[in-house]
């Protein structure tokens, strides 16, 4: 059972994310401690409230993702949420729990309003790494599931001496679901081709056959880019050491291959070229909604039902055209700046974990400095006997200096580790905001499809209506005349 999770802000999109239909096949609210029955609103306002401690934060999201072996029942769930609030010290804090199904397996979010309203002060979130693997430990253990190793809490380090690392990272879960292949089949694939190649020229070809794009990454080593546009570590994906990989390709001259950039535009430049698929709405120019020269002498219905669609005259496409433009900028600002923020808070948070690990070992380090200094009558004696027996001093010295040698290499790897953590989650975040935004731009596109569609049949509804009033006035004007003509001519005047 995997718990990952942290504090956050942001509960507009932390809402949308947990309310999505659309990458879910299931989507429940199981949960929620509010008077509001309104994930979004309930987020805002226990946002809102952490503005009341000078906190950033208000928010704790977590994930629980079961092994996919395991179906979990509704007494299950709640009791792991149980077990986790408990270790993360949130008992007692309004929460909200959301299911999602995907491909047929369940998880949960949960998300804490941080903010205590009798202290009016933040829940800490420090050492929260530890806590979820300690519930997660302990939901295993009472599930009957098989263990999953860790990173803290979790990891034997006798049995785990490498940092443990995913096959898969959500970056690159996040590729295959781009790309429509998974990373097995991926590298299954890649692995074949190289087998079939006896250079790193017939490689090159071979690959850029399946649709790759072989290209020279920003250190010595070689990338590939797929066709959906995603890049990827060539020895990463045969699974063999950088010096290993530049061997392989010894007769392919690096200098000479394209960049990751330029790689990535002509997979675009290759897209553009081929159809584009039934279901991505293409947005026309504006030049391309005037109507042909041809078609002007016809009449509306008769254009309407050659395109399937109104013309949207030529002045409401520049004036909507503009618009779209102006919101799209929006957008964009309003992205770069949310990236800005997200990375300046990453950073400061993995200062104050850094900081935080480094107080913990330096009074760990002063401890063990303490215990070893022996004062008054037990001082004198141990000195005394050094002094009578100089080969037991010599030995308890030699046991201390090892000692305070494996401390310090234990705490160098501690220090490895959590750096090493802190990049991936760091990169995580990056990586889920990055596809949130392309979301957000697919959304905004679509919306600005519908609106010229609306237009479209507006503007054609009114030329109808006022085509149908003039009618009626020429019907009118030409009943009157016919009757002006009927009636007989008026009596001289005797």
């Amino acid at each position: 059972m995997i718990i990952k999770g942290g504090s956050r802000a942001g509960p507009r999109q932390l809402a949308a994310h947990l309310l999505r239909t659309d990458t879910n096949e299931r989507m429940e609210v199981l949960e929620l401690h509010s008077g509001l029955d309104d994930l979004a609103a309930t987020f805002r306002d226990w946002q809102t409230l952490s503005e009341g401690t000078r906190g950033k934060k208000g928010l704790y999201h977590v994930n629980i993702d079961p092994d996919a072996r395991y179906d979990m029942t509704p007494q299950q769930w709640a009791r792991a949420v149980e077990v986790l609030e408990q270790e993360l010290g949130l008992d007692g804090q309004p929460r909200a729990v959301v299911l999602h199904e995907k491909k047929g397996r369940q998880h949960v979010h949960i998300v804490w309003c941080r903010t205590d309203l009798e202290t009016m002060t933040m829940r800490s979130d420090s050492n929260n790494y530890l806590a979820h693997e300690r519930a997660s430990l302990t939901l295993e253990r009472e599930f009957g599931h098989e263990h999953v190793p860790g990173k803290h809490a979790k990891r034997d380090r006798a049995k785990q001496p490498e940092f443990p690392r995913a096959d898969v990272s959500h970056a690159e879960h996040q590729q295959a679901e781009r790309s429509g292949l998974s990373t097995q089949e991926r590298r299954a694939q890649l692995a074949a081709l190289k087998s079939s190649c006896d250079s790193g020229m017939a490689f090159k070809a071979a690959v850029e056959e399946a649709g790759y794009v072989l290209a020279r990454g920003d250190s010595k080593d070689f990338v590939l880019v797929g066709p959906e546009g995603s890049v990827y570590s060539l020895s990463r994906e045969l699974k063999m050491k950088a010096a290993e990989a530049r061997t392989f390709m010894a007769d392919v001259d690096r200098d000479a291959l394209p960049t990751a950039s330029e790689a990535k535009a002509q997979q675009r430049d290759r897209q553009k070229d081929a159809e584009p698929p039934a279901f991505e709405m293409q947005r026309l120019p504006v030049e391309d909604l005037t109507p042909a020269p041809e078609a002007q002498g016809e009449t509306p219905d008769a254009q309407q039902q050659d395109s399937g669609t109104p013309e949207l005259a030529p002045a409401v496409a520049a004036a909507l055209a503009e618009r779209e433009q102006a919101e799209a900028s929006k957008l964009a600002a309003w992205h770069s700046a949310e990236l800005r923020q997200l990375r300046h808070v990453l950073f400061l948070e993995a200062r104050e974990k850094i900081e935080g690990l480094r107080r913990q070992q330096q009074a760990e380090r002063e401890r063990f400095i303490r215990n070893g200094k022996l004062s008054g009558i037990e001082g004198y004696i141990e000195a005394l006997q050094n002094r009578l027996n100089p080969g037991r001093g010599a030995e308890k010295r030699l046991e201390r200096d090892t000692a305070w040698k494996h401390l310090r290499e234990r705490q160098a790897i501690e220090r490895a580790d959590l750096r090493t953590l802190l990049r991936q989650d760091r990169a995580e975040h990056i990586e889920e905001l990055k596809e949130r935004h392309d979301q957000q731009r697919r959304d905004q596109q679509a919306g600005f499809a519908r609106e010229r569609i609306r237009y479209a049949e507006d503007s054609a509804r009114a030329a109808r209506l006022l085509a149908q009033v003039e009618e009626d006035r020429r019907e009118a004007e030409r009943q009157r005349q016919e009757g002006r003509a009927a009636e007989p001519p008026p009596r001289p005047a005797k």
